[in-house]
């Protein structure tokens, strides 16, 4: 059994159907609307704090999964020099749009994940890890984004813990345009290792003046903190430090997933040993 699938037994996570790819598609043109309250800039810069506080050298820096470019464009602001993938096209075209060619901006799938360069920081924000179906497929994304760092190179990333998923809200938003549904109760979790979805309408008033609706479903699991962070270790990655997160109150000294919503990870791609450079040669 490999480790990663040994970590799925151990916690009692099993996997899920595959992930739809449409369902960013859909939230691609109203996601400004769901997250305008989101304090993106504030956030980024703490979490590069925080890797700077261990040592974080240059700026080049990959944003994976980078939705609309909510993550990317305070990142450009801090003066770093920004790549971006996403699984969604439309997401993709947005981020574009929104960085204004300031950063590049890929279509690519985490669990495929190619080689895009060698970067001194890989940030992957938004709970990606809640989004896959085992601690299997986090160890295959985490693997993929290993690689995309160079030798010392960091890697930060959040997962939402289960007090996150117990009491998660029905929200609707809107604008003169646009509706949207947010059926967040359907996601709410109360044990370790389960699973929820969220199902999202959306409504937009088209050029002939009507309505439109289309919807899409975000499959939710819980991983158990111990079992992100060993399939950390597992795909070759060190762990510098565990924060937990509070919305208004900043990371916190310790996660503990009774207390917190999001935890953040700071890992390191270590340095070869010498007898690995010594065959490399």
């Amino acid at each position: 059994m490999s480790s990663a699938l040994a970590l799925d037994a151990q916690y009692a996570v099993r996997p899920t159907r595959s992930r739809p790819s449409v369902a960013y598609d859909v939230l691609a043109p109203v996601y400004d609307l769901i997250t305008g309250d989101y304090t993106y800039a504030a956030w980024v810069r703490e979490l590069v704090a925080l890797a700077g506080a261990h040592g974080l050298s240059g700026r080049r820096t990959l944003d994976a999964a980078c939705g609309d470019g909510n993550a990317t464009v305070p990142l450009l602001e801090l003066g770093h020099d920004v790549s971006g993938c996403d699984l969604s096209a439309a997401m993709v075209a947005a981020a574009r749009a929104r960085t204004g060619g300031r950063a590049r901006i890929v279509q690519a799938d985490l669990l495929t994940m190619p080689l895009l360069g060698r970067f001194d920081l890989v940030t992957c924000f938004g709970d990606v890890p809640n989004h896959l179906g085992s601690l299997e497929e986090v160890r295959t994304a985490l693997t993929g984004l290993r690689r995309n760092l160079r030798h010392g190179g960091m890697l930060l990333f959040d997962v939402n813990l289960l007090a996150a998923y117990r009491d998660v809200p029905d929200v609707t938003v809107r604008d003169d345009d646009r509706i949207v549904t947010w059926w967040g109760s359907r996601a709410q979790i109360r044990e370790p290792g389960g699973s929820g979805e969220v199902v999202i309408d959306v409504f937009q008033r088209g050029d002939d003046r009507l309505w439109h609706r289309s919807t899409c479903r975000q499959p939710h699991r819980h991983h158990p903190l111990p079992g992100v962070l060993d399939a950390v270790s597992a795909a070759g990655l060190e762990i510098l430090e565990v924060r937990g997160h509070v919305p208004g109150a900043g990371l916190q000294p310790e996660a503990d997933e009774s207390l917190h919503p999001k935890a953040v990870v700071l890992a390191r791609r270590p340095a070869p040993s010498p007898k690995t450079t010594r065959r490399a040669r």
